[in-house]
């Protein structure tokens, strides 16, 4: 990796602002997302021809967009060594990586700004021409010329009916003194049985080669602990069919929608599709959950506020589960509670 810089370009004109090597930046980060020393370990970088199109948001990056000015190499799938061991291995938009990378040290640069462009320099990259994206308009009005007035037809979608009220209690979790608190009364909670639970860490034959997904099945209620939160009864996985996969990303079809919904009427169970599950291929660490591909696909796919999306971590040392809610800013940690 050596001979990489990054070329910053700071503000709404994008003017250069300095280079910075990008060895020692993936290193710092890596170690602390990790959460061990990488003092002789391998970052191998496999830049791929496959543009990318908008700047790493604001959501993901601490108050700053991020955009690639050499969009043709799009994507870099990262593998990180030590001493012949993988320790990590997954594929990146060019702009979140290096947006991570770069947030403690932009944010130091130039506190108040909140827009930078970056461009990597190096073999193979510095014939790679330098593109400029259009500017955001903060204030606009579509104008449609020759529209003709005509019946207006609105569609609306119906609510449904309110969730049971349950408690935790009710559903077998273990809760200090029956009541509510701390994590008992986070926006949504999940429960899980334990032979579901040992599914995900142990049991399930998940792929050790390439990503897996597929959809989680359930009961909603509504926290009668705490108003305004539910409580997810997970009670099967359901391992997707007809998806798209590649290296960058796993994709539902409509065609699995379809077929999930037949297999939960089949169960008669009175269960809902309460979210979906995927692997990653590397041990987990403090920094790194959802990927920005991971919260697209499910804040764009999965609408209720109450669903969720549970992500296992898969290594030479195990299996780890967590899951995930949407929020008004992106996704965050939501707690579980393993039950007989």
């Amino acid at each position: 990796m050596s001979g990489y810089e990054v070329e910053l370009f700071r503000g709404e004109e994008l003017r250069p602002n300095g280079r910075l090597p990008l060895e020692p930046l993936l290193r710092r980060f890596f170690e602390s997302h990790l959460d061990q020393r990488l003092d002789g370990a391998v970052i191998q970088l496999l830049f791929l021809p496959d543009p990318e199109t908008a700047a790493f948001s604001s959501e993901q990056t601490g108050g700053f967009s991020l955009a690639n000015l050499r969009p043709r190499y799009g994507h870099v799938q990262v593998k990180v060594l030590l001493d012949g061991e993988l320790l990590y291995q997954h594929p990146h938009p060019v702009s979140e990586l290096l947006g991570r990378v770069l947030r403690e040290t932009l944010t130091e640069r130039a506190p108040q700004e909140r827009r930078w462009g970056v461009g990597l320099r190096g073999p193979n990259l510095d014939q790679v021409p330098l593109v400029r994206p259009v500017p955001e308009m903060d204030h606009g009005v579509q104008i449609e010329v020759g529209a003709r007035r005509g019946r207006v037809f609105q569609m609306e979608e119906l609510q449904p009916p309110d969730a049971p009220l349950r408690t935790l209690a009710d559903l077998g979790a273990d809760v200090p003194d029956g009541g509510p608190g701390g994590e008992a009364a986070a926006p949504v909670s999940v429960v899980i049985g334990k032979r579901l639970y040992e599914a995900f860490t142990a049991g399930h034959p998940f792929s050790a080669e390439v990503e897996e997904g597929g959809f989680l099945a359930g009961r909603v209620y509504r926290n009668a602990d705490a108003p305004g939160c539910h409580l997810i009864e997970m009670t099967a996985l359901i391992p997707a069919e007809r998806t798209g996969a590649s290296l960058l990303e796993f994709t539902f079809t409509g065609e699995s929608f379809l077929r999930v919904g037949a297999a939960l009427d089949a169960r008669h169970d009175g269960e809902e599709l309460v979210g979906w599950y995927h692997t990653h291929l590397f041990a987990a660490g403090r920094g790194f959950g959802l990927s920005s591909v991971d919260m697209r696909l499910h804040r764009s796919t999965f609408q209720r506020p109450w669903q969720v999306a549970a992500l296992v971590n898969i290594s030479a040392g195990g299996r780890l589960l967590r899951f995930y809610r949407r929020t008004d800013e992106g996704m965050a940690r939501t707690p579980y509670w393993t039950v007989p």
